[in-house]
């Protein structure tokens, strides 16, 4: 230590229990106060003085801890990031277990994949180890989505059940409050317990008694920490449970860790499944940087998942080639994993400090020390012990050659837990960023306009203040800072790095700490940013336009958006209730035609229900415009849009990122339909056994020359839904049949017990009926309709609107009821073409004001009729058609 850090250190010493400023010590010390600035963040990085966040920031000696308080605590050690990214979070749990008499209540949030359960194992483990717990203390989980289908057995699995309380009820059975007394109840994903057992949880939060299913008249007590894990956020649970957890923590995504923590979780699980296979395993240097680049949508599970995948294909290759090591190899690696190697040139300048460029290889071998970090995969070794029996089995047939890459690729849905699919997208959140940085944010930049004589607008602004807040973290915990380019940086923009020094100094005030010189540099490209941001603002984007029901409703959404991203990017136009479609239609083509040149990248057209979701291909044929159109939007869905196309990205992108974002199976509008075969999906575990069987079934109830019957496996969810996705480009897929009840948009689901019951085959019967073929009803009208042109036209045309309409409502019509509607509109189409028509439907207003939404979407959809044909369809006529959908459909 230099003799003036220590004479500031001595000072401190003699008044233990007062505080004082940099600026106060330089008075009495007779010293730089920068200078002094730099001692004290010295002395607090090393332990040895107290720091007090306020204004001004106050500095205080800090005695020598026992042996007992420098003790560091081993339950936390093991999660990866623990001093790091997850460093807040650690202290938030071990202040949850800590707090007298016994503990806080404790919720987890975190998305898919992010650690939840293992943390909550961490929490235990830390209570055992801190003796907050006795050692013999219970830690129960439970998955409350197991039993969500079945409150009732929900309910009884957590507090208990009385001999008689339902049918089944045999006798008396403990619940998971007893058995958790003295320790800790895990709840996980505990948003699917329903509101009545929310009540009766915190009914046991608040008195810490319960009552078993069918017990009355006698209360229990026990003392049970709660720990609940959700990936929802705390809108869906009871207000009233919410104020009865007080400790809330969030795990952050893969998204938000350290360069670094991805190598730990990389190399970790690899040193992990080298010792529980007592082989070495080789990754190439291209394997391990893939792994830590790429993003991954279900976080750490889907790395493990992900890094269990590649190790079984490399111990498949170890087993049947006879090698004496595993190696792993680029090609080795799924798809989305290889495509990390595409953001090498986006990594930070840390990855090569930490992959070095010239080892070309890693080396994971058996009898190297254990990792300390804990991944979740446990001493799981089924993957590996399919693997061996497989390849034993067919060494026994005598098979000469052994390629198991259809096992490892598609049979491993038995092992892998399926991916849960991405929550919608989340909204910036200004809140996050403390005041104290957003006033420090202001009075840099403020400064800064003056030096410069330049504005910075409040976007820039918030980027710097969330780059602050990762900087001030970096200083306090000893990371460093490399800028790649500083000195690049310092003669491009001397002007604005002479500034950024000045800027430094005052951050240093502020916080109090020792700004690096690399920082700098930094500081100077946010001064430089407005430069770059000209040139953008001329760059063609996609057309973001918000069209929705109500006077005011797209205006708002769209404001508050663009208020939260500080942009102009957007349009919105409101519909008034009173607002007939046409002339909302001419509204938005008129909008959109004066825009068509700054558009020329499409337009993506947000909607909320109603006729308004089928401007869209009407519009994409009038302006020659790619246009896409997503319904049912909510500000969050406005904001990802606005967002990506603020940024530039092209429409397809835009689109399929708010599609996913909405966690839903809305389809995208399209302007026309193909006339697809018609196709039953046919599904099971194996594709064979109860798939046959449904398939002999279907075959002698149906005629297969005009359906066919397609069989599937089902092994893995979202495998199993792109499947369905592909084929529905070539088919309109009627409905799925099988052992899985599986959700897909519109298409109805028959379990195997339904097809073998009468009303529901008559059912499916009914939605499979054989279409009168246009050819056949064009033939049946030759002649009778003369002012059309070609009838066949006419009907392919109307057909198109027929579909249209249905599916929009999601309503299904017998076909001979859709051919007689067809044939009808035929009729009144040739009718307006030579004459008009004058009847009325009877008690008109009272069928409107009951079928407002259909009679929108008829009109709408007529459009490109009245377009094509120069007629126009009269209310009453519309209504008369409207009529003949909603009283046959089924």
């Amino acid at each position: 230590m230099n003799n003036r850090k220590d004479l500031v250190l001595t000072f401190l010493q003699q008044k233990p229990n007062e505080s004082f400023s940099a600026k106060v010590l330089a008075e009495e010390l007779k010293l730089d106060r920068s200078n002094v600035s730099r001692y004290l963040n010295e002395l607090y990085n090393e332990n040895k003085v107290h720091k007090n966040a306020g204004r001004p920031v106050l500095f205080q000696f800090k005695p020598s801890r026992t042996e007992k308080e420098e003790g560091e605590s081993k339950a936390f050690s093991k999660i990866v990031g623990h001093s790091l990214s997850l460093k807040v979070m650690v202290q938030q749990a071990k202040a949850a277990i800590l707090y007298p008499p016994r503990g806080l209540h404790t919720i987890i949030f975190g998305e898919t994949g992010t650690g939840k359960s293992v943390f909550a194992r961490s929490m235990y483990e830390f209570a055992l180890e801190s003796k907050a717990m006795s050692q013999d203390a219970p830690f129960i989980s439970f998955n409350c989505a197991d039993y969500a289908q079945n409150p009732q057995l929900l309910f009884g699995h957590i507090f208990g059940v009385k001999k008689g309380s339902y049918t089944g009820a045999t006798e008396d059975s403990p619940g998971l409050l007893k058995k958790a007394d003295g320790g800790i109840l895990f709840l996980d994903e505990i948003h699917r317990l329903p509101p009545e057992g929310q009540e009766m949880l915190f009914t046991f939060i608040d008195k810490g008694v319960y009552q078993p299913l069918g017990e009355s008249g006698k209360e229990y007590e026990a003392s049970v920490q709660i720990i609940g894990a959700t990936t929802e956020n705390s809108d869906v649970l009871l207000s009233t449970f919410n104020r009865r957890i007080p400790m809330s923590i969030t795990m952050p995504p893969l998204r938000e860790r350290t360069i670094d923590e991805r190598y730990q979780l990389v190399a970790s699980f690899l040193q992990q499944e080298a010792h529980r296979l007592n082989q070495e395993i080789v990754a190439e240097r291209e394997v391990v940087l893939a792994f830590m680049l790429y993003h991954p949508e279900a976080n750490i599970g889907q790395v493990e998942r992900d890094l269990k995948l590649v190790c079984a294909k490399a111990f498949l290759h170890y087993r049947t080639n006879n090698e004496d090591h595993l190696t792993i190899t680029q090609e080795d690696l799924p798809l989305p994993v290889q495509k990390g190697l595409l953001l090498k040139k986006e990594a930070p300048e840390r990855l090569n400090r930490i992959v070095k460029p010239q080892q070309k290889h890693f080396s994971f071998e058996p009898n190297q020390p254990q990792p300390d970090y804990f991944l979740g995969s446990g001493e799981d070794m089924s993957v590996y012990n399919a693997i061996e029996e497989r390849v034993d089995e067919l060494l026994k047939s005598g098979a000469e050659q052994i390629d198991l890459e259809t096992f490892v690729e598609n049979g491993m849905g038995h092992y892998f837990s399926d991916y849960i699919e991405q929550l919608a997208s989340r909204e910036v959140r200004k809140e996050l960023i403390s005041k104290e940085i957003l006033k420090a944010t202001d009075l840099v930049y403020d400064v800064a306009e003056k030096r410069l004589n330049r504005s910075f607008n409040n976007s820039t602004r918030f980027a710097f203040s969330l780059h602050l807040q990762s900087t001030l973290d970096r200083i306090r915990e000893n990371r460093q800072i490399i800028h790649p380019n500083l000195n690049g940086v310092r003669k491009q923009y001397s002007k604005e790095f002479q500034v950024a020094i000045e800027l430094s100094a005052l951050i240093e005030e502020q916080f109090a700490i020792e700004i690096p010189l690399d920082e700098i540099g930094f500081i100077t490209m946010f001064l430089t940013i407005d430069l770059t941001e000209k040139a953008e603002k001329t760059q063609e984007k996609v057309g973001i336009v918000v069209i929705m029901h109500g006077k005011s409703t797209a205006t708002s959404m769209l404001e508050t958006v663009q208020e939260l991203l500080d942009t102009k990017v957007g349009i919105a136009l409101d519909m008034p209730l009173t607002m007939k479609v046409k002339e909302m239609y001419e509204v938005v083509r008129t909008t959109l035609r004066q825009k068509s040149k700054e558009y020329t990248k499409g337009i993506f057209l947000l909607t909320d229900m109603g006729s308004l979701n089928s401007f869209g291909g009407i519009l994409a044929e009038e302006l020659s415009l790619p246009i896409k159109t997503l319904s049912m939007t909510s500000t969050p869905i406005v904001l990802e849009a606005v967002r990506m196309a603020s940024l530039g990205r092209p429409l397809e992108d835009i689109y399929h990122s708010c599609l996913s974002a909405m966690n839903t199976s809305l389809q995208q509008i399209v302007s026309v339909q193909k006339n697809k075969p018609h196709a039953i999906v046919v599904t099971c575990f194996t594709g064979e056994g109860v798939a046959k069987s449904l398939e002999d079934k279907l075959e002698n109830e149906i005629d297969t020359s005009a359906v066919k019957i397609i069989s599937l496996q089902f092994l893995q969810r979202e495998q199993f839904r792109q499947q369905i996705d592909h084929l529905m480009a070539d088919y309109d897929i009627k409905a799925i049949v099988g052992t899985v009840a599986f959700d897909y948009a519109s298409i109805p689901y028959y379990s195997a017990y339904d097809i073998f019951e009468d009303s529901k085959l008559n059912e499916l019967k009914r939605r499979l009926e054989v279409h009168v073929s246009i050819e056949e009803m064009a033939n049946s009208l030759s002649g009778t309709l003369r002012a059309v042109g070609s009838i066949s036209d006419l009907l392919t045309k109307i057909q198109t609107v027929v579909n249209q309409v249905l599916t929009d409502r999601r309503l299904q019509i017998d076909s001979g009821v859709k051919v007689g509607l067809m044939l009808h509109m035929a009729f009144l189409v040739d009718a307006l073409k030579s004459g008009t028509i004058t009847r009325k439907f009877p008690k008109k207003e009272a069928f409107l004001k009951e079928n407002r939404l259909l009679m929108d979407v008829v009109k709408t959809k007529l459009l490109s009729l009245e377009q094509q044909y120069s007629i126009q369809f009269p209310e009453d006529e519309i209504t008369y058609i409207s009529y003949i959908i909603i009283e046959n459909a089924f």
